[in-house]
Formats: C-alpha cells, structure tokens, sequence
C-alpha cells in the first residue's frame, strides 16, 4: 500500500513540475508587450501549504485593456500596494507573467470633466 502511495506522489509531483516547465517555456517564448490598462480589482490572500502549515501570502491584481479585455496577474507585495484601483497607466507583461505598470502622471480631459460634474 505504501509502494502506491509513493508511486502516486511521484506521479503528481512530474506532473506539476512538467505543468510549471510549460508555463515557464510558454512565457520566456511569448512577446513583452506593453498596452494601456486600468487597475479594476486587487485581490489578496494567504495560502497555507498543507505539509509544512507555513502561510504564504499571495497577491494578484486585474486589468482591464481598452479593448475591454481583462487580465489578472500575480505580483510582488510592493507592487501590489503602490496600485490603486482606478489607475491608470501602461502595463507590460510577457505571457501571463507580469513585468511592471507605470501609472499616468496626468489626468485626462474625459476625467477632469467627470470631477467637475
């Protein structure tokens, strides 16, 4: 019984090590671009790894393109807290991993009028 266990556990962990190669391979192969986006949601979280009971924060925030489409990525907790939600800036990415956001320093004519009203 204790020779299927291991076997099992072998087995799931090639599979999720094959499963972090791809998505590694897939990013470093995909293209660094860079579009217009805005901070729409900021989600944060601990996750408790079961084996060792240690807690691990996770923090992820969506964006959303001009073309409307929206986009989730996993980030450091300083870049997390220096985003707001409403910003509004150029975000890079590379696959489904992120690279940076830099906000806008100014704020354009559409949002000054919608302050005004």
């Amino acid at each position: 019984m204790a020779f299927i266990i291991c076997v099992a556990a072998l087995i799931i962990m090639m599979f999720v090590f094959t499963q972090m190669l791809l998505s590694f391979s897939n990013n470093s192969s995909a293209a660094v671009e860079s579009v217009d986006a805005t901070v729409v949601e900021k989600k944060q979280g601990i996750y408790t790894h079961m084996q060792s009971e240690a807690h691990v924060p996770w923090f992820r925030v969506v964006f959303e393109m001009t073309d409307g489409s929206l986009m989730e990525f996993q980030m450091q907790q300083g870049d997390f807290r220096e985003l707001e939600k409403g910003d509004r800036g150029m975000l890079t990415y590379q696959g489904n991993r992120y690279i940076c956001y830099q906000k806008y320093k100014f704020k354009s004519e559409a949002q000054e009028e919608e302050n005004v009203k």
